[in-house]
């Protein structure tokens, strides 16, 4: 059986804008994001004339029910990969008798769903990566394979390699932003305001390390852009926070962890807290529902208000204020606000590092959540980043858990993110001094 290859359409794109606007008026609110993948979302590439749409849910129930309405859409479910993909629910749409649609609708966060976006994205980027993969599809599409998944079989091997490039290509785009927002969070702080938060921190090539006595948890007591995992490495972190009370934390990518690195860790006396979840996307508008607050983008006259809401919502100390004051009309931060008439609401700042920007200090005071205000700021954050010349925005937050539910994991979902991974803390907690 061979495969219809064919070289790229740009009707494709419109064809998945009107499929997938029929599919949203369709399902409602059980769709929690929507988006056009495989090739024919790759500008230039060949492909299969399929348009692939995933879909995202909440969870795997909500993307069950949505077998009703699509079928009544003209969609046929498929459940014959269910006993290999049971976390998927997979339709197929003909048109004028060809196979013309596929949806798949898995949980928003689920791996499958994100690693297949976020090589398409890769691609997009790569013109070796795509000029390889463009190659191998229509070598392919030349074979006549006895087996139907036959083509499919036989491009695994490359594209296991591309999404495992791809992941590394940004998950270190991510490192680097961070820590260097992270350290730019802190720079233009003054000696008064460095003082009263009992605050220091280190810079060395990609690392931050940032340290506060006043406050016990590892929010402000954490390394990032770390490298490399051994004792020298150790060494150093303890000294930096040798007597500061309470617990710090080292922020480690996933690639560096292995059954060694763990070994070493627990060794000394390290142990694995909960993870921070890491998130980009590209810079393309935001669709917002909006809100009812006014919300612009603030100066220096406001770095007060700024840094007192921030630090309530967060439960940070507010001898901390001058610190997070430092960095609002400072270059390269740019801060948005959320009013109500003259009080402030909320508030959330973006990075600019270059091509890249990260996304920080996000809070909307209790009496106002559920108004539109997150998504709003995260539209207008990354307006401002793209104007400004950024294509790759990045974020991370808290797990989403039944014990404990993180509102901004969905929002960031909701918003077009790629989930990248679940980055893990290891905590460790120093032991007050003894004094003889």
């Amino acid at each position: 059986m061979k495969t219809e290859v064919v070289p790229y359409d740009p009707a494709w794109k419109d064809k998945y804008l009107n499929e997938s606007l029929a599919i949203k008026q369709k399902c409602g609110d059980k769709i929690l994001i929507i988006e056009h993948a495989g090739s024919t979302s790759i500008e230039g590439m060949a492909a299969k004339p399929v348009i692939d749409i995933y879909i995202g849910t909440r969870s795997l129930s909500d993307a069950h029910s949505l077998i009703i309405p699509l079928t009544e859409l003209g969609y046929e479910y498929y459940k014959d990969f269910e006993d290999v993909l049971p976390f998927r629910r997979y339709f197929r749409k003909f048109v004028d008798g060809k196979r013309s649609f596929h949806i798949h609708a898995t949980h928003a966060g689920h791996y499958f769903r994100n690693i297949d976006l976020i090589f398409r994205d890769y691609v997009s980027v790569n013109k070796t990566a795509a000029k390889e993969y463009k190659s191998l599809k229509l070598r392919l599409a030349e074979i006549d394979f006895e087996e139907p998944q036959g083509y499919n079989h036989a491009k695994d091997e490359l594209c296991l390699r591309l999404k495992a490039e791809a992941l590394k290509f940004f998950g270190d785009m991510f490192e680097r932003t961070e820590s260097e927002a992270t350290y730019l969070m802190h720079k233009f702080s003054d000696e008064s305001s460095l003082k009263r938060a009992e605050f220091k921190m280190l810079r060395e090539g990609n690392l931050t390390a940032i340290r506060s006595d006043i406050f016990p948890g590892f929010s402000l007591n954490r390394a990032l852009g770390i490298s490399k995992i051994d004792n020298e490495f150790l060494d150093g972190m303890e000294e930096f926070y040798k007597g500061k009370p309470g617990k710090f934390a080292l922020q480690i990518p996933p690639e560096l962890m292995n059954q060694e690195t763990e070994k070493l860790l627990s060794k000394r006396n390290y142990s694995s807290g909960n993870s921070w979840v890491t998130f980009y996307r590209d810079t393309s508008p935001i669709d917002s529902k909006g809100t009812d607050l006014e919300i612009c983008e603030i100066t220096k006259e406001h770095a007060a208000d700024f840094a007192y809401i921030l630090n309530e919502v967060f439960a940070f100390p507010h001898e901390f204020d001058g610190v997070a004051a430092s960095t609002v009309g400072t270059e390269p931060w740019v801060h948005f606000m959320a009013f109500d008439k003259d009080k402030p609401a909320g508030s959330a700042g973006v990075c600019i590092t270059g091509a890249t920007a990260y996304l920080s200090f996000a809070n909307v005071l209790p009496e106002y959540r559920n108004r539109g205000v997150q998504g709003e700021l995260l539209k207008l954050r990354t307006e401002a980043a793209r104007k400004r010349g950024v294509k790759w925005i990045f974020v991370d937050t808290g797990e989403d858990s039944e014990e404990d539910p993180n509102p901004s994991y969905w929002n960031i979902l909701r918003y077009g993110f790629r989930l990248m991974y679940n980055r893990p803390n290891y905590v460790k907690v120093n032991e007050p001094e003894i004094l003889i």
